[in-house]
């Protein structure tokens, strides 16, 4: 079974307010210091709780950012339709999370727009083959396929198109699925900070910061540069 993120409006269990709340993963709990989401009423503390803004990106792409600035770290990236859920707004910047996977950041107000329509669906298909359509797109730390695409953004985009919602980063993928022995085409292979997609027992497709762009490649080739997988991990 695939692990799918958990949903803003989902925390029941999880969280109670009977001492000193330690948030579970900051990345995807929509909370700051001086405000949360109204789902997490009850569960952790916030001087103010906010219900959502349901707000699209009407740009062909947006960086989520770290922090309010231009120049700040990039930690995903949304494309054009997709939703942004705003809990705040702060001069030229929202913050709020990704409606698809719940991760939390700062996004350029002006790459916002009303929401049209229903935010888009992948349509089912092959993972393996959504991923070799991406040979020779650059790699961009953060990106998930519009300014360009890191290892986690293609794993997740790909699997989309299989209709299987997988989280943001590798080590939130890497608790998805079961673990496996042996690799086998559309099986996930996990190293340190790094994930890619199995083509087959041997080869591999994934973004590679060592080349520069999505590239296919013998497993043998990432095992010498990286050393053994952590974990191989099948999600169907």
């Amino acid at each position: 079974m695939t692990a799918i993120p958990p949903q803003p409006t989902d925390y029941s269990g999880q969280y109670a307010l009977s001492g000193p709340a330690k948030v579970r993963d900051a990345r995807v709990t929509p909370i700051r210091g001086d405000l949360a989401d109204i789902a997490l009423a009850g569960k952790l503390f916030a001087p103010h709780y906010v219900v959502p803004m349901e707000r699209a990106v009407a740009v062909p792409f947006a960086p989520l950012r770290k922090i309010p600035h231009d120049d700040a770290e990039q930690t995903s990236e949304l494309l054009s339709g997709e939703r942004f859920m705003v809990l705040d707004i702060a001069g030229a910047w929202a913050w709020g999370y990704c409606q698809h996977d719940c991760y939390n950041g700062y996004l350029a107000l002006d790459a916002l727009g009303e929401p049209q329509g229903k935010a888009p669906v992948a349509r089912p298909g092959d993972p393996v083959e959504a991923a070799l359509a991406r040979l020779g797109m650059p790699y961009v730390w953060g990106a998930r396929g519009g300014a360009g695409i890191d290892c986690s953004g293609l794993v997740q985009t790909s699997f989309a198109h299989a209709g299987q919602l997988l989280p943001r980063d590798s080590d939130q993928q890497e608790a998805c699925g079961e673990a496996v022995d042996a690799a086998r085409r559309g099986d996930l292979v996990f190293f340190p900070g790094h994930v890619a997609i199995a083509t087959g027992p041997d080869e591999i497709v994934h973004a590679s910061q060592d080349a520069g762009a999505v590239v296919m490649e013998p497993l043998a080739a990432l095992i010498a540069r990286k050393g053994a997988p952590t974990h191989l991990r099948r999600l169907a």
